[in-house]
């Protein structure tokens, strides 16, 4: 049986064949395949070589669990409580993609609105009224009729959302793993920061203020810091929770995520 799936994995290798379709084709051949373990067990019991038959009947009903959430995944698209995956994942180091992005956090961040290095910089958080989040929602459409703006949750199957929402976050949202804001900018006003960004400069509104820099209120933070914009994110919207036993749709205001670079100011 692993000789065929052997042949199979090369031979689909030489063409472009969806990865899903390979996934169902395996997941069908691996449960065929694995009534043939079933068939050695109760030969093994007959024979009375009850232990080998006993550690086969395991190993096929554990292929058998396998198969079954396979299907389930490939052909469904559903999720079920009792799939371990998720915890088999977290407890042998994760999916690439959190190794990837754990990789990434040692390089130097680069944003859209130039090189810092990550040690220069903070998160700020960033808290809109009603008529900023409504301008928030106008750049949200602008950037979807541009197409920057994409609504596929990173391109996330539901057990892979799943499997995020597993680490200890409360929501994924459509959006993942977030926006950049193609233009942005801070302005100092009336002793705060604000932030400023749409699609482009000619189109930029007043989408959020400051109101912490790290853990420092912002106005403790401009009378010691020089302040620089580094990045914006745009999340929100649509999105999904953990259910009991699914994932459940729901909706939050749009947001911005901003950081902040800094240099210490000089005193005199």
């Amino acid at each position: 049986m692993l000789t065929i799936l052997d042949l199979l994995n090369h031979y689909l290798g030489m063409f472009n064949v969806n990865a899903r379709w390979k996934g169902q084709v395996y997941s069908i051949l691996a449960g065929v395949g694995n009534f043939y373990i079933l068939y050695l067990a109760i030969r093994h019991i007959q024979n009375g070589a009850y232990l080998r038959g006993a550690g086969l009947l395991i190993v096929f009903l554990f292929i058998l669990y396998c198969v079954i959430l396979n299907i389930l995944y490939y052909y469904t698209k559903k999720t079920v409580k009792w799939d371990i995956s998720p915890l088999l994942e977290k407890m042998l180091g994760g999916s690439q993609a959190d190794k990837s992005d754990n990789s990434s956090a040692a390089m130097p961040y680069v944003p859209a609105n130039g090189l810092y290095d990550k040690q220069q910089v903070l998160p700020a958080t960033a808290v809109s009224d009603g008529d900023m989040e409504a301008e928030l929602s106008k750049v949200v459409d602008q950037l979807r009729e541009s197409g920057m703006f994409t609504d596929n949750y990173g391109g996330l199957s539901e057990k892979e959302q799943m499997a995020f929402l597993a680490t200890g976050q409360p929501h994924i949202f459509a959006n993942h793993p977030g926006t950049p804001l193609p233009y942005f900018r801070l302005e100092e006003e009336r002793g705060g920061l604000s932030v400023y960004g749409g699609v482009n400069e000619m189109l930029s509104s007043r989408l959020a203020r400051i109101q912490t820099i790290g853990l420092q209120p912002v106005d403790l933070a401009l009378k010691s810091y020089n302040l620089y914009i580094a990045s914006v994110v745009v999340s929100g919207g649509p999105g999904k929770a953990r259910g009991r036993s699914s994932l459940t749709p729901i909706e939050k205001p749009y947001f911005l995520s901003v950081e902040l670079a800094y240099t210490k100011k000089q005193t005199f």
